[in-house]
C-alpha cells in the first residue's frame, strides 16, 4: 500500500472512530435526559388527570407531555408542566437535564424545598414556580445560572433572606417573589442589576430602609415592595 493510500486509510480511520464517540455522546447524553425525567415523574405522587402517562421507557421522551427538545440532537431544552394539578416534589436529578432552558410549573402543588442542583442549569433563561407550596430558602445557587431571565417564586412559603448573588446575574429582567414568608433586607447590590425591569417582593416580611441604589437602576418600570416592614422610597435618576 502506497504511503498516500496508508495516509487516507488512516484519517479514514480517525474520523470514522470521532464520529463514533460523538455519537456514543449523544446517546449518553440522550440517556441521562430520560433518567432524570423518570426521576422526576417518580417525585410526583399525584396525577389527578394522567398528563404523565405517556413518559415510559417504551416511547421517546420527546414526545412526553411536557417536554421540549432541540431538533438537532433530540436534547430537552424545555419542562412544562403548569396548571396541571400535579403533586410532589422537584427532583434533584432535573440538574442532569443539563440545556433545559425553561422550567415552568407554575400553578401545582409542588412542595418540599427547591433543589440546589437547579444550580446546575447553566442554559436556563425562565425558572417559573409560582403558585406551588415550595418552601425553605432561593438557592444560593441560581447565581450559577447566568442565562437567567425571569424568575417567579411567587405565591409558595419561600422564607430566608433574598440572595444577594441574583444581583449578579447580567441578563435578569423579571424578578418575582411577593407572597412568600421572606425576610431579610433587599440587598443593594441590585442597584447594579442594570438589565432589571420588573422587581416585584410584595406580602412578605421583608424590612429595613428602601435602598437608594434601586433608583439608580436604567430599566426598572415596575417596582412593588408593598405589605412588608419597609421604609424610605425610591427616587429615580432616570425620569
Amino acid at each position: 500500500m502506497s504511503t498516500k493510500k496508508l495516509y487516507i486509510s488512516s484519517l479514514l480511520g480517525a474520523l470514522l472512530v470521532h464520529s463514533l464517540m460523538v455519537e456514543l455522546a449523544i446517546c449518553s447524553s440522550n440517556f441521562t435526559d430520560q433518567l432524570a425525567l423518570l426521576s422526576f415523574k417518580s417525585s410526583i405522587n399525584f396525577d389527578p388527570n394522567n398528563v404523565l402517562s405517556n413518559w415510559t421507557q417504551e416511547t421517546n421522551f420527546c414526545g412526553w407531555a411536557g417536554v421540549s427538545c432541540s431538533r438537532r440532537r433530540q436534547r430537552v431544552t424545555g419542562l412544562i408542566l403548569r396548571g396541571m394539578g400535579l403533586q410532589g416534589t422537584i427532583s434533584s436529578h432535573v440538574g442532569n437535564l443539563s440545556i433545559l432552558q425553561v422550567l415552568d410549573l407554575r400553578n401545582n402543588s409542588f412542595h418540599g424545598h427547591l433543589t440546589d442542583e437547579v444550580g446546575r442549569l447553566h442554559r436556563l433563561t425562565s425558572l417559573m414556580l409560582m403558585d406551588n407550596t415550595l418552601e425553605g430558602g432561593i438557592p444560593m445557587g441560581l447565581h450559577r445560572c447566568r442565562m437567567l431571565r425571569a424568575v417567579s417564586l411567587a405565591g409558595n412559603n419561600f422564607s430566608g433572606s433574598i440572595p444577594k448573588e441574583l444581583s449578579t446575574l447580567p441578563f435578569l429582567r423579571y424578578l418575582v417573589l411577593p407572597e412568600n414568608n421572606l425576610t431579610g433586607t433587599i440587598p443593594p447590590s441590585f442597584g447594579n442589576a442594570t438589565s432589571l425591569e420588573v422587581i416585584a417582593l410584595e406580602q412578605n416580611n421583608i424590612h429595613r430602609r428602601i435602598p437608594t441604589e434601586l433608583g439608580q437602576l436604567p430599566n426598572l418600570p415596575r417596582i412593588s415592595l408593598s405589605f412588608n416592614y419597609l421604609t424610605g422610597s425610591i427616587i429615580s435618576c432616570n425620569f
